[in-house]
């Protein structure tokens, strides 16, 4: 058998596996009789079985939720790994068959970088961690996208956050992310605390100014300098 004949029928076999994987992530967290039942054949909530999704439409539910209603949104509460596997079975429970999944080559890490990769994810460093907010190769939560790398350490501690509003919701005043906007409701990440709170709020209740006070200096804090040019170093190989 030729080699690229055998690569496309791993490949193929790894997809399904990504399916079964969903699979089991869906049954453990939205086949109960008050959500979207066995199968996504329906319960409390709709059906998700043979409704002609596409598989944008999927990804962008699974991500975002509806607001306004009792779906939340996933992405930036599963893994990316689990998070694609759940798309891939709904879709799947709409007749999209799973596609090989893309072999990416991997990514040679310097050991700065390395040790940047590590200062990432520290999880001995508690929430005042760079993956409390960012998600890179699959790994952290995606609140915030990480557009372009900063050139020194210093330009992370003073990198512009101007996503990051004032929100007013009646007496309460608080640093706020705005994940959507539109029709009755507006759903927000809440910088109060780390790790930031998805809000869902009344958007007729809700004012948003441009005069926030938050600065990315306060979650970087626990990182030196050193430590913020070799995380520098991870993201510029793994983002390139």
């Amino acid at each position: 058998m030729k080699p690229a004949l055998l690569l496309s029928l791993a490949s193929l076999a790894c997809a399904q596996d990504v399916v079964s994987h969903g699979a089991e992530m869906f049954s453990k967290t939205c086949a109960t009789p008050y959500c979207h039942g066995s199968n996504g054949a329906g319960g409390g909530a709709p059906k998700l079985a043979a409704r002609g999704f596409d598989e944008a439409y999927i990804t962008s539910v699974t991500r975002a939720g509806i607001p306004g209603t009792a779906m939340q949104g996933y992405g930036s509460v599963l893994p990316r790994a689990d998070f694609n596997a759940v798309v891939a079975y709904v879709a799947s429970l709409n007749g999209i068959a799973p596609r090989p999944a893309a072999v990416e080559p991997a990514v040679s890490l310097s050991p700065d970088a390395a040790r940047g990769r590590d200062l990432f994810f520290d999880s001995v460093r508690g929430l005042e961690r760079c993956s409390t907010c960012h998600q890179v190769q699959g790994l952290g939560i995606a609140i915030a996208p990480i557009a372009n790398v900063p050139a020194s350490a210093a330009a992370i501690r003073i990198a512009p956050t101007p996503g990051v509003k004032t929100a007013q919701l009646g007496s309460d005043r608080f640093p706020a992310l705005v994940v959507s906007t539109g029709g009755r409701r507006t759903v927000v990440y809440d910088f109060t605390v780390l790790p930031p709170v998805m809000r869902t709020v009344d958007a007729k209740s809700l004012a948003l100014s441009n005069n926030s006070a938050w600065s990315h200096s306060s979650v970087v804090r626990s990182y030196s300098d050193r430590e913020l040019e070799s995380i520098l170093s991870f993201l510029r190989a793994a983002l390139r």
